[in-house]
């Protein structure tokens, strides 16, 4: 309903309150770190259960990954009805879902100014994603959005699979843009999912900055939760986790105590719509047994694929295996609250070039992370070639002032395929030291310390600094002999680094 929407001045205005509201600065009194969103986690997980709704141009070509450039004119959903999609996840039990409002292709299920190819150039002519809005809030269902960061229509990325063009500044700008008109238009997106860019081989979060990314739906959304499908089994970039079932069977693994979510689609056939999913379904006993009450003690919401047809309509088939979900589950209100969650690092500065005593720097920072279709990790490994200790200097491009945190994400592969319960920690650095520079060539030191050999996420604070160079020294690592390390950042916990 629209009554629920704000004006845009108002939301904006609101959104600028709440905004400066969480830069206070930390003080000893408090309670809970400013930089950690537990009660937005929290309220992630306590949904449960969600629906993922892949619905784009992929739907009209029986493709998971479409071609770019497609006739905008093939995109004819003649029934469209978001509201029998809302009726059919609120039957369901479902708490909130996701639209898939720009696939890799770019086609945009919004009337976007920044670009043709989006329903304002279909044989539709309404903004769909606004009908989502509307028909899911109207239902109590939370409606939130999917979008791609690799677009292979609008240039942001590679169009085919063997070129490597160049992230421009026009690129950046781009994104931040189409961010803008989602994040002002349609009221409240409490859950922001990215995709195509951690894991992309052309480019990854530093070419495409995520801290600057991040900076912008926080200046407009300060609230919105973003999800990056990373693969990774710890956070980092990311206020959720997602593990993506289909993808050789990933599982959430037992025990996880990290705000998560597990996507698996309610058809075999794929993410989006084929001619074979009607008849190609998941089972009531599987969605509840299989999933719903496997997943609810691993503080991970099940979201459930529904893809829409070529109508713009659930299948019937999919509206009964929904409706039978909704009588069969109940949540579990016994279920301890979620643990208390890693700080949030969230203004990150991205680093635009590294070196290293030996070694590939630009491996560390490169922003690259993903699980191979091997199962294993496929993020990318500064490895030394000499004896420690060794360094990297990350390049920040310029002083900042108010430096005051590094974070280190060691090697995410595990031993076995997907088991997620033996870690490769060989190389992982265990012992550190962090200086700084103003000038690149006269560092003084800011941190010490030691690393447990885990792969979990590090976190090393300092007081805060002005600095363009930011220097990390592996004195020991697991083996003793050579340091194969993950990525590094660094940024403000509390507050945004500002250029000096």
């Amino acid at each position: 309903m629209t009554s629920q929407i704000p004006s845009r001045r108002a939301f904006l205005a609101a959104t600028a309150t709440a905004a400066g509201a969480a830069a206070l600065p930390l003080t000893a009194a408090s309670a809970t770190p400013v930089g950690n969103r537990y009660a937005l986690q929290r309220r992630f997980v306590d949904w449960r259960f969600g629906m993922f709704l892949h619905f784009n141009m992929g739907t009209f070509h029986d493709a998971e990954w479409v071609d770019p450039k497609q006739d905008p004119m093939s995109f004819n959903p003649a029934k469209l009805d978001c509201g029998q999609w809302a009726d059919a996840a609120k039957a369901a039990g479902m708490r909130f879902a996701v639209l898939t409002a720009k696939h890799h292709d770019g086609f945009c299920l919004w009337p976007s100014k920044y670009t043709k190819y989006s329903v304002a150039s279909s044989p539709v002519k309404r903004d769909i994603v606004r009908e989502y809005m509307d028909a899911f809030r109207s239902r109590g269902v939370t409606p939130c959005l999917y979008f791609s960061i690799w677009d292979r229509t609008n240039g942001v990325g590679p169009s085919g699979f063997d070129d490597h063009p160049p992230i421009t500044r026009a690129n950046i700008e781009f994104v931040k843009n189409q961010l803008t008109e989602l994040l002002t238009r349609y009221g409240r997106i409490p859950v922001l999912i990215f995709d195509g860019w951690a894991w992309h081989w052309a480019f990854g979060q530093q070419s495409l900055p995520f801290s600057e990314i991040r900076e912008h739906v926080a200046s407009i959304q300060p609230d919105c939760l973003v999800l990056d499908l990373n693969g990774l089994t710890v956070p980092w970039h990311s206020e959720l986790l997602f593990f993506e079932e289909p993808k050789g069977g990933v599982f959430c693994p037992p025990g996880n105590t990290y705000a998560a979510s597990q996507g698996q689609t309610i058809s075999p056939s794929g993410w989006f719509w084929h001619p074979s999913t009607p008849s190609n379904l998941l089972t009531t006993d599987q969605i509840v047994d299989g999933h719903l009450k496997v997943l609810e003690p691993r503080y991970a919401t099940f979201i459930l694929n529904c893809p829409p047809n070529t109508d713009g309509l659930l299948d019937d088939t999919v509206v009964t295996v929904l409706k039978d979900v909704g009588k069969r589950w109940r949540p579990n209100l016994s279920r301890p609250p979620l643990p208390a969650q890693p700080d949030v690092v969230r203004h990150l500065v991205t680093p635009v070039s590294a070196t290293a005593t030996s070694g590939d720097a630009a491996k560390a920072v490169d922003g690259h992370s993903d699980y191979g279709w091997n199962g294993q990790a496929d993020q990318t490994l500064w490895t030394t070639t000499d004896r420690l200790p060794q360094a990297i200097t990350l390049d920040l491009g310029r002083r900042y002032v108010g430096l005051d945190t590094l974070t280190y994400l060691p090697r995410q592969d595990t031993a076995t395929p997907y088991s997620f319960d033996e870690f490769v920690t060989a190389g992982n650095i265990t012992a550190y030291r962090v200086s700084v520079s103003v000038d690149g060539t006269t560092f003084r030191p800011v941190a010490k310390g030691t690393w447990a050999a885990d792969h979990a996420l590090k976190h090393t604070r300092f007081k805060p600094t002005t600095a363009r160079y930011v220097r990390v020294e592996a004195l020991s690592a697991v083996g003793g002999g050579a340091a194969i390390a993950g990525q590094f950042d660094c940024g403000g916990t509390d507050r945004r680094p500002r250029p000096a």
